[in-house]
């Protein structure tokens, strides 16, 4: 029989306290004691990946608005979020889920289900004018132009992937 270790974010937060979601025991949250939440982090204890608890409100009005966004924003004290790769945006998805198609009892605020999440992975068509996206309201994923507006969910930690575009 194996046993499960517990496993931490990779990276350290100063008297970071990981509670965990007891409704989805997958996620843990870390809430930096601040009004409101658009600062509280989740850790996916499966992937080993940290999310925003609470993705921005506001589509960006481009892919490369969503990764120079990314560059900029500073969250649990820390710099280095990014777009996740399709397939780590993917990991969230459960699909016998709808409407979100997110997991059971999950500890995500906010999430928009009338458009696309970007990812950092390129499309197929037209190089490099089009990235793949997800939309956690109909369960679509899709090859979308790159000039088009849609949400960003940022990620920490994981592979990723480079901007070459």
């Amino acid at each position: 029989m194996f046993r499960r270790s517990v496993v931490l974010p990779r990276w350290d937060i100063t008297e970071a306290e990981w509670l965990d979601h007891r409704p989805n025991s997958r996620f843990a949250i870390y809430d930096r004691s601040t009004p409101g939440e658009s600062d509280d982090l989740v850790f996916d204890k499966e992937t080993g990946l940290v999310w925003e608890r609470s993705p921005a409100p506001d589509k960006k009005p481009s892919w490369d608005a969503a990764v120079v966004y990314s560059y900029s924003k500073a969250l649990g004290n820390r710099k280095g979020w990014r777009l996740p790769a399709i397939e780590e945006l993917l990991s969230l998805v459960d699909p016998a889920q709808t409407q979100p198609t997110l997991p059971q009892n999950h500890p995500f605020l906010n999430v928009k289900l009338d458009d696309f999440y970007w990812s950092s992975s390129l499309g197929m068509s037209a190089l490099p004018t089009y990235a793949w996206a997800y939309h956690f309201g109909n369960g679509d994923t899709s090859n979308t132009l790159k000039s088009s507006a849609r949400y960003a969910w940022l990620v920490r930690g994981g592979f990723g992937h480079d901007y070459p575009y």
